[in-house]
């Protein structure tokens, strides 16, 4: 336990996010405890695979081919997305950020002499421009709910679309049903319209919805990584 009540969390993580992860990738850095400390790593496999699978999926209907892409990875945390798109997806170049400095020593120290893959400290939160590459597919995966702040969510959003090629695609991790809630601590999931007019006026649209068939939410039952994808419009 980091915090010895739900309250004096839900306040630590609305004043200091970026604190607030520092302090769980220090204490917990494996592909399951990232997701959740009490899972198993069957409950863990078993989410990666689902929405490794959806991605594919989605990518698949996009692009006639999908090796050989750029990639951003946007929340690399602890590197599972970059084995990923590197090992089975055959990425031509990946850049993986977060802004958390400690997943980033991590990955920089894991990755280094690899010229294909490059590890950045950026907050994709901020409204300004932090890369003058753009990308053939953007990955956020379990990353654009833990904005919790509308405004930063935004910004993130308007970030994403300019980050993005005329005929790239962008994967977010989420829930995208009918209402926009707030989900644990550190979790809003905003609404699938909410979704399509912020992606709007920003001049990028929906393109897919993957719902994933949950036949359990391990001990978190809140916890969702449907897919949506969007492109520029």
């Amino acid at each position: 336990m980091l915090y010895e009540t739900r309250e004096q969390a839900y306040l630590a993580y609305r004043q200091a996010p970026d604190r607030f992860f520092e302090l769980y990738h220090e204490r917990w850095f494996n592909e399951k405890d990232l997701i959740s400390p009490g899972w198993t790593w069957a409950e863990t496999k078993y989410h990666y695979n689902l929405v490794e699978n959806g991605i594919i999926d989605l990518l698949q209907q996009h692009f006639p081919v999908i090796a050989g892409k750029s990639v951003l990875d946007v929340g690399a945390g602890t590197g599972h997305w970059i084995e990923f798109y590197s090992a089975y997806l055959e990425a031509a170049g990946i850049t993986a950020v977060d802004f958390s400095r400690t997943c980033i020593s991590e990955l920089q120290t894991r990755y280094a002499g690899q010229s294909a893959i490059k590890i950045q400290h950026a907050d994709i939160a901020r409204r300004n421009e932090q890369f003058t590459e753009r990308f053939e597919i953007i990955n956020a995966i379990g990353v654009m709910f833990h904005l919790v702040d509308d405004n930063q969510w935004e910004a993130a959003i308007g970030n994403l679309v300019n980050y993005l090629t005329n005929d790239g695609i962008a994967i977010i991790g989420g829930d995208f049903g009918e209402e926009t809630r707030e989900s644990g601590v550190m979790r809003k999931y905003r609404s699938l319209r909410q979704w399509e007019t912020t992606l709007e006026a920003f001049g990028a649209r929906v393109e897919a919805v993957k719902h994933h068939d949950w036949f359990k939410g391990g001990v978190n039952e809140g916890l969702k990584n449907n897919l949506m994808a969007f492109v520029r419009a």
